[in-house]
Protein backbone atom coordinates (compact mmCIF):
# COMPACT_ATOMS: atom_id res chain seq x y z
CA UNK A 1 0.00 0.00 0.00
CA UNK A 2 1.48 2.99 -1.09
CA UNK A 3 1.59 5.94 1.29
CA UNK A 4 1.09 9.56 0.22
CA UNK A 5 1.31 12.60 2.17
CA UNK A 6 -1.14 15.45 0.51
CA UNK A 7 -0.22 19.09 1.74
CA UNK A 8 -3.21 21.50 1.11
CA UNK A 9 -4.47 24.46 2.82
CA UNK A 10 -7.91 24.57 1.51
CA UNK A 11 -9.65 22.21 3.78
CA UNK A 12 -12.11 20.90 0.69
CA UNK A 13 -9.59 20.33 -1.63
CA UNK A 14 -7.72 18.35 1.07
CA UNK A 15 -10.74 16.42 1.79
CA UNK A 16 -11.27 15.43 -1.97
CA UNK A 17 -7.84 14.15 -2.44
CA UNK A 18 -7.63 12.05 0.53
CA UNK A 19 -11.00 10.20 0.12
CA UNK A 20 -10.23 10.05 -3.78
CA UNK A 21 -6.42 8.26 -3.02
CA UNK A 22 -7.98 6.33 -0.42
CA UNK A 23 -10.21 4.82 -2.24
CA UNK A 24 -7.32 3.93 -4.81
CA UNK A 25 -5.98 1.66 -2.04
CA UNK A 26 -3.36 4.01 -0.82
CA UNK A 27 -2.61 5.15 2.84
CA UNK A 28 -3.07 8.64 3.08
CA UNK A 29 -1.50 11.64 5.18
CA UNK A 30 -2.88 14.92 4.89
CA UNK A 31 -1.41 18.63 6.61
CA UNK A 32 -2.53 21.88 5.93
CA UNK A 33 0.56 23.77 7.41
CA UNK A 34 4.19 23.44 6.69
CA UNK A 35 4.87 22.53 10.57
CA UNK A 36 2.02 19.50 10.25
CA UNK A 37 3.57 18.54 6.83
CA UNK A 38 7.10 18.25 8.54
CA UNK A 39 6.15 16.39 11.52
CA UNK A 40 4.39 13.78 10.12
CA UNK A 41 7.42 12.69 7.44
CA UNK A 42 9.22 13.04 10.61
CA UNK A 43 7.30 9.96 11.93
CA UNK A 44 6.02 8.08 9.29
CA UNK A 45 7.48 6.32 6.12
CA UNK A 46 6.36 7.86 2.96
CA UNK A 47 6.53 6.74 -0.48
CA UNK A 48 5.30 10.12 -1.98
CA UNK A 49 4.75 13.82 -1.22
CA UNK A 50 2.40 16.44 -2.97
CA UNK A 51 2.87 19.96 -1.97
CA UNK A 52 0.37 22.70 -2.62
CA UNK A 53 2.98 25.75 -3.57
CA UNK A 54 0.68 28.25 -2.51
CA UNK A 55 0.50 27.88 1.28
CA UNK A 56 0.44 30.89 3.38
CA UNK A 57 4.42 32.15 2.68
CA UNK A 58 6.20 32.49 5.53
CA UNK A 59 10.18 31.61 6.73
CA UNK A 60 10.94 28.24 7.20
CA UNK A 61 10.15 26.45 11.05
CA UNK A 62 7.04 27.98 11.19
CA UNK A 63 3.66 27.18 10.00
CA UNK A 64 3.25 30.06 7.68
CA UNK A 65 6.02 28.32 5.40
CA UNK A 66 5.33 27.32 1.53
CA UNK A 67 5.59 24.52 -0.49
CA UNK A 68 8.81 25.73 -1.84
CA UNK A 69 10.21 26.23 1.91
CA UNK A 70 8.34 22.10 2.78
CA UNK A 71 10.32 20.59 -0.32
CA UNK A 72 14.01 22.56 1.21
CA UNK A 73 12.77 21.30 4.27
CA UNK A 74 11.99 17.48 3.11
CA UNK A 75 15.71 17.13 1.23
CA UNK A 76 17.44 18.59 4.23
CA UNK A 77 15.60 16.26 6.29
CA UNK A 78 16.95 13.26 4.81
CA UNK A 79 13.24 12.79 2.47
CA UNK A 80 14.47 10.41 -0.79
CA UNK A 81 11.26 10.20 -2.10
CA UNK A 82 9.10 11.85 -5.07
CA UNK A 83 7.98 15.39 -4.23
CA UNK A 84 5.15 16.78 -7.10
CA UNK A 85 3.92 20.22 -6.54
CA UNK A 86 0.25 21.68 -6.78
CA UNK A 87 0.54 25.22 -8.45
CA UNK A 88 -1.84 27.87 -10.44
CA UNK A 89 2.28 29.44 -10.80
CA UNK A 90 3.09 27.67 -13.71
CA UNK A 91 6.03 30.30 -15.05
CA UNK A 92 9.64 28.74 -16.26
CA UNK A 93 10.87 30.70 -13.26
CA UNK A 94 8.61 28.99 -10.66
CA UNK A 95 9.16 25.43 -11.71
CA UNK A 96 13.16 25.83 -12.22
CA UNK A 97 12.64 26.98 -8.78
CA UNK A 98 10.60 24.08 -7.75
CA UNK A 99 13.25 21.81 -9.36
CA UNK A 100 16.05 23.34 -7.77
CA UNK A 101 14.70 22.56 -4.28
CA UNK A 102 14.59 18.65 -5.08
CA UNK A 103 10.25 18.55 -6.42
CA UNK A 104 10.05 15.64 -9.24
CA UNK A 105 6.88 17.04 -11.12
CA UNK A 106 4.88 19.83 -11.10
CA UNK A 107 0.85 19.52 -11.61
CA UNK A 108 -0.78 22.61 -12.70
CA UNK A 109 -4.47 23.69 -11.34
CA UNK A 110 -6.70 23.17 -12.44
CA UNK A 111 -6.31 19.04 -12.84
CA UNK A 112 -8.29 15.74 -12.45
CA UNK A 113 -8.15 13.75 -10.09
CA UNK A 114 -7.49 11.10 -13.02
CA UNK A 115 -4.25 13.39 -14.25
CA UNK A 116 -3.35 13.09 -10.77
CA UNK A 117 -3.37 9.86 -10.11
CA UNK A 118 -1.59 9.02 -13.04
CA UNK A 119 1.73 11.00 -12.22
CA UNK A 120 1.46 9.81 -8.48
CA UNK A 121 1.87 6.59 -10.22
CA UNK A 122 4.43 7.68 -13.14
CA UNK A 123 6.62 8.85 -9.63
CA UNK A 124 6.00 5.85 -7.72
CA UNK A 125 7.25 3.79 -10.76
CA UNK A 126 10.17 5.79 -11.66
CA UNK A 127 11.29 5.35 -8.09
CA UNK A 128 10.93 2.01 -7.78
CA UNK A 129 7.18 1.55 -6.38
CA UNK A 130 6.42 1.92 -3.04
CA UNK A 131 8.81 1.20 -0.37
CA UNK A 132 9.80 -2.68 0.95
CA UNK A 133 13.09 -2.12 2.74
CA UNK A 134 13.47 -0.36 6.03
CA UNK A 135 16.14 -0.36 8.38
CA UNK A 136 16.15 -0.46 12.03
CA UNK A 137 19.67 -0.07 13.43
CA UNK A 138 21.48 -3.64 12.89
CA UNK A 139 18.10 -4.76 11.75
CA UNK A 140 16.46 -4.67 8.10
CA UNK A 141 13.41 -5.78 6.93
CA UNK A 142 12.21 -6.53 3.09
CA UNK A 143 8.88 -6.30 3.13
CA UNK A 144 8.97 -7.69 0.05
CA UNK A 145 11.37 -10.34 -0.03
CA UNK A 146 9.34 -12.05 3.13
CA UNK A 147 12.91 -11.23 5.38
CA UNK A 148 14.39 -9.91 8.23
CA UNK A 149 18.10 -9.56 7.82
CA UNK A 150 20.16 -9.16 11.32
CA UNK A 151 24.27 -8.21 11.62
CA UNK A 152 26.52 -11.19 10.51
CA UNK A 153 24.32 -12.32 7.22
CA UNK A 154 21.84 -13.97 9.58
CA UNK A 155 18.29 -13.77 8.43
CA UNK A 156 14.60 -15.08 9.20
CA UNK A 157 11.86 -16.06 6.55
CA UNK A 158 8.54 -14.36 7.08
CA UNK A 159 4.90 -16.32 6.33
CA UNK A 160 2.56 -14.14 4.13
CA UNK A 161 0.68 -13.50 7.77
CA UNK A 162 3.53 -12.43 9.21
CA UNK A 163 4.69 -10.28 6.75
CA UNK A 164 1.41 -8.39 6.50
CA UNK A 165 1.45 -8.22 10.44
CA UNK A 166 4.41 -6.25 10.28
CA UNK A 167 3.97 -4.09 7.56
CA UNK A 168 0.69 -2.81 9.32
CA UNK A 169 2.95 -2.57 12.45
CA UNK A 170 5.93 -0.44 9.96
CA UNK A 171 2.93 1.67 8.77
CA UNK A 172 1.32 2.75 11.75
CA UNK A 173 4.65 3.60 13.74
CA UNK A 174 4.10 4.99 17.41
CA UNK A 175 -0.01 3.94 17.01
CA UNK A 176 -1.57 2.00 19.98
CA UNK A 177 -2.95 -0.51 18.07
CA UNK A 178 -5.62 -2.43 19.45
CA UNK A 179 -6.17 -6.54 18.74
CA UNK A 180 -9.78 -5.86 17.09
CA UNK A 181 -8.49 -3.14 15.01
CA UNK A 182 -4.98 -5.96 14.01
CA UNK A 183 -7.61 -8.63 13.68
CA UNK A 184 -9.66 -6.38 10.94
CA UNK A 185 -6.88 -4.96 8.58
CA UNK A 186 -4.71 -7.61 8.55
CA UNK A 187 -6.65 -11.05 8.82
CA UNK A 188 -9.88 -9.35 7.72
CA UNK A 189 -12.33 -10.92 10.44
CA UNK A 190 -15.40 -9.02 11.47
CA UNK A 191 -15.67 -7.52 15.05
CA UNK A 192 -15.85 -9.30 17.99
CA UNK A 193 -14.17 -12.51 17.12
CA UNK A 194 -12.89 -14.48 20.06
CA UNK A 195 -8.90 -15.66 19.77
CA UNK A 196 -5.71 -15.47 20.18
CA UNK A 197 -4.15 -15.67 17.12
CA UNK A 198 -3.44 -12.12 16.93
CA UNK A 199 -0.87 -12.79 20.10
CA UNK A 200 0.46 -15.57 18.46
CA UNK A 201 1.63 -14.25 15.88
CA UNK A 202 3.15 -11.03 17.45
CA UNK A 203 5.33 -13.55 19.33
CA UNK A 204 6.61 -15.27 16.36
CA UNK A 205 7.50 -11.99 14.51
CA UNK A 206 9.13 -10.79 17.62
CA UNK A 207 11.33 -14.05 17.77
CA UNK A 208 11.86 -12.98 14.44
CA UNK A 209 12.97 -9.50 15.04
CA UNK A 210 14.84 -11.13 18.06
CA UNK A 211 13.11 -8.54 19.95
CA UNK A 212 12.71 -8.63 23.73
CA UNK A 213 9.39 -8.71 24.89
CA UNK A 214 10.59 -7.66 28.86
CA UNK A 215 12.79 -4.66 26.97
CA UNK A 216 11.20 -4.13 23.50
CA UNK A 217 13.28 -2.15 20.67
CA UNK A 218 10.21 -3.19 18.62
CA UNK A 219 6.98 -4.36 19.29
CA UNK A 220 5.70 -3.51 23.09
CA UNK A 221 2.90 -4.61 24.82
CA UNK A 222 -0.16 -2.36 26.10
CA UNK A 223 -1.80 -5.28 29.02
CA UNK A 224 -5.52 -5.20 28.08
CA UNK A 225 -4.85 -2.73 24.96
CA UNK A 226 -2.99 -4.05 22.37
CA UNK A 227 0.25 -3.21 21.14
CA UNK A 228 2.56 -0.08 20.06
CA UNK A 229 5.64 -0.07 17.35
CA UNK A 230 8.27 2.00 18.65
CA UNK A 231 11.01 1.14 16.40
CA UNK A 232 12.21 4.34 14.88
CA UNK A 233 13.57 4.13 11.13
CA UNK A 234 17.59 4.05 11.25
CA UNK A 235 17.56 4.27 14.59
Amino acid sequence: MPRILFVEDEPEVLQTLVKFFERQGYSVHAAQTGAEAIDIADQNPLDIAVLDVMLQEGPAGVEGMDGFEICRSLRENGFDRPVIFLTARASEQDKLLGFELGADDYVTKPFSLLELKARVEANLKRAGGARSVYRFGDVEVDLDGYEIRHPGGESERLSNRERDLLRYFIEHPGKIIPRDELLRKVWEYKPGIATRTVDTHVLTVRKKLRDDAASPRFIQTLHGVGYQFIAKEGA
